[in-house]
């Protein structure tokens, strides 16, 4: 059972970016990875994976090789993330993930609005990742848990221990 009581909370945005949307084409989105195409993605064609979380939900689980930005909110990682990579905007491939799959339809949206010209996310974020994975018999390649936002506060992804949860 995740959660024992529902809470709707109505926001001016799902995400919190502090972007405005006129300052971007939100519907011009990054192209949607299944959990089999990710793993041919990141294997085969050397991208730059990017974990669009914050800092303490990477640390009890990411894939290998992301890039993992020092930051607390989403905020945050928007302006570093690009910063850190703008050398790649036109060569390589950025693939990222999150949680759920709704920080990276921002962000991807926002990285090709910026001049990213090959651009993806993981489709549905860890949480689909791990059905698939376990649906298709398809190699997991995540490492450690999938931090969620309830009492669990992960969910087991593969047997790796890589940090302890903070909270």
């Amino acid at each position: 059972k995740s959660f024992l009581k529902l809470v709707v909370k109505v926001r001016e945005q799902i995400v919190a970016d502090g972007l405005q949307p006129e300052d971007y084409d939100v519907t011009d989105v990054g192209a949607h990875l299944t959990a089999k195409d990710w793993n041919e993605a990141i294997e085969k064609h050397d991208p730059v994976v990017v974990d669009m979380r914050n800092h303490y939900e990477s640390e009890i689980g990411h894939f290998k090789n992301a890039v993992i930005p020092d930051v607390d909110t989403f905020r945050e990682s928007l302006d570093l993330i690009e910063e850190d990579l703008k050398d790649h905007k036109e060569t390589k491939k950025l693939v990222m993930y999150c949680t759920g799959g709704i920080r990276c339809e921002k962000a991807s949206a926002y990285y090709k609005h910026k001049g990213f010209k090959n651009v993806y996310q993981l489709e549905g974020g860890i949480i689909n990742y791990a059905r698939e994975v376990a649906a298709e018999g398809i190699e997991n390649k995540f490492i450690g848990k999938n931090f969620v936002f309830d009492q669990r506060r992960a969910e087991k992804i593969s047997d790796d221990i890589i940090a302890s949860c903070h909270q």
